[in-house]
């Protein structure tokens, strides 16, 4: 059946409620509490998608990491090499300055960790994740931790908005052109790695462009360097020979690369398609793609128009769309700490958790960044996601943290879930509802309840007296459910 750009109406026999409302902060966010998706229940849809498209109405104050010390050791390295110092003093220099910037790399992806989990601006942060998908660097190529940091924030101020802004501050950007070579990129001695995935990966797709045009694109990149943390155009490196590309001839440079690919009815569709993909289901009708090239092209590549179209349409709250999402390592982790209220001094084995379920951040597997869909499902990570509630209820979770003498209590979130419950068919309602909104089989249902130590679901329960590892095994077997992979 196909689906429709339309927008999404309520009404007698598809109404908004919330299932729908929570299938929205799951796919423009990371997932909603109870009072969360009542809140967005009682506003409606289009107040809703209004809330989180606006994001810049809710202030958020958030502390930055501090890169002064770390600045001081590179800069104390770099005196060392002017000054032609002995090659064991610099050798150890080095050593040194490698190893802080290696650990203020990790602390930066915890840094982000934690904001995913703490943020007020869940669809800001959502788009600071697809976008690292996307315009993909990391480590080892990128070797400076602060240059990672500038490309996060960059992705950030500019998370919703111009596509053609976003490319060509990327182009300029130090991660970027330290990632995929562009620093080196020299007249008469073209790089063709950032023009490749220029084309190939960012904006116009494989079949729209040949091998000469990616030749004569590298050809009008050289000369862009960087200086340390900072975009540097280098003349002297620079090609200003004619070159053609895209069927246009001239004394190209950079920008204009861009804007000729910005003049590609390819990059109209490619955007759309891979937001839609994000947020809806993969692989969307060629019709619906159409649509909302039309939109991106009738607002001059502004991302925000665009999502809040996706985020509104019939498609988005479609059968085919709807639970449809197996949930990506930073989806699972952040929405679970989310969800139950994780200590927010659990971040670091959050982070590593997340690494061995297949999504480093800002350790990209390769230019193309991760897989989707479920290909994040396989033999060798299935068993570490449903392992992962025990990071959360016991404590520890091997090779990410050792077990505590003592178990930790149930999380707070789970606790809330629970309060005022009177039998222990209502706590697995309220835990069901909380966790997965949604409805569970008897057999599944069946073995919540005898998890909480109930032979019945009619029989009394009350949260203040439940035994602590009765509840941690009901929250295990929910969280390591099919319906709490999926999004």
């Amino acid at each position: 059946m196909a689906q429709h750009l339309a927008k999404f109406v309520p009404s007698a026999t598809n109404p908004w409620d919330r299932t729908k409302a929570a299938h929205l902060l799951n796919r423009a966010g990371f997932g909603g509490r109870g009072d969360e998706v009542d809140r967005m229940t009682r506003l409606g849809p289009d107040a809703a998608v209004d809330e989180l498209v606006n994001y810049n109405r809710v202030p958020e104050s958030v502390s930055l990491p501090d890169f002064s010390s770390l600045r001081t050791v590179w800069e104390s390295l770099a005196r060392l090499y002017q000054q032609r110092a002995p090659e064991n003093e610099r050798f150890q220099a080095r050593v040194i300055a490698i190893r802080a910037d290696n650990q203020k790399f990790q602390e930066v992806r915890e840094w982000w960790v934690g904001r995913m989990i703490q943020t007020r601006r869940p669809l800001q942060e959502k788009m600071v994740l697809f976008w690292h998908g996307l315009l993909v660097s990391g480590r080892p190529e990128t070797r400076l931790s602060e240059n990672l940091f500038i490309q996060n924030e960059l992705f950030r101020r500019n998370a919703l908005g111009n596509f053609k802004e976003m490319i060509s501050s990327i182009a300029k950007d130090p991660a970027m052109l330290e990632y995929l070579d562009n620093e080196s990129n020299r007249k008469g001695r073209p790089n063709e790695n950032f023009a490749r995935e220029l084309l190939e990966l960012f904006t116009v797709g494989i079949g729209n462009y040949t091998e000469q045009d990616i030749k004569e694109a590298a050809r009008a990149f050289t000369g862009w360097t960087r200086r340390g943390y900072e975009f540097f155009f280098n003349a002297a490196q620079h090609d200003d020979g004619p070159k053609t590309f895209l069927g246009r001839t001239g004394n190209l440079d950079g920008s204009d690369i861009i804007d000729i690919i910005f003049e590609q009815p390819a990059t109209l569709r490619f955007l759309p398609r891979r937001l839609f993909e994000y947020f809806a289901y993969l692989r969307p009708e060629e019709s619906l793609v159409e649509q909302m090239a039309e939109v991106f092209r009738q607002n001059q590549f502004q991302v925000a128009p665009l999502v809040r179209k996706i985020l509104s349409s019939q498609a988005f709250y479609s059968p085919v769309a709807m639970r449809s999402q197996v949930k990506s390592p930073a989806q699972l982790v952040v929405g679970t700490a989310r969800l139950l209220d994780v200590d927010p001094g659990q971040t670091p084995a959050l982070t590593r958790a997340m690494d061995l379920m297949g999504q480093a951040l800002m350790f990209p597997p390769n230019v193309g960044g991760w897989p989707r869909g479920e290909s994040w499902i396989t033999t060798a990570t299935i068993l570490l996601r449903y392992n992962f509630s025990g990071l959360l209820l016991t404590g520890g979770m091997p090779g990410v943290a050792r077990r505590p003498a003592s178990r930790p209590p149930v999380p707070a979130g789970a606790v809330r879930m629970l309060d005022g419950c009177r039998t222990a068919g209502e706590a697995v309602n309220r835990l069901t509802d909380g966790l997965v909104a949604g409805s569970l089989d008897a057999t599944r249902r069946g073995a919540l309840v005898r998890a909480l130590g109930a032979s019945d679901p009619q029989l009394s329960f009350a949260p203040s007296g439940a035994d602590a590892d009765r509840l941690r095994s009901a929250l295990h077997l929910l969280l390591c459910s099919p319906e709490y992979q999926m999004a």
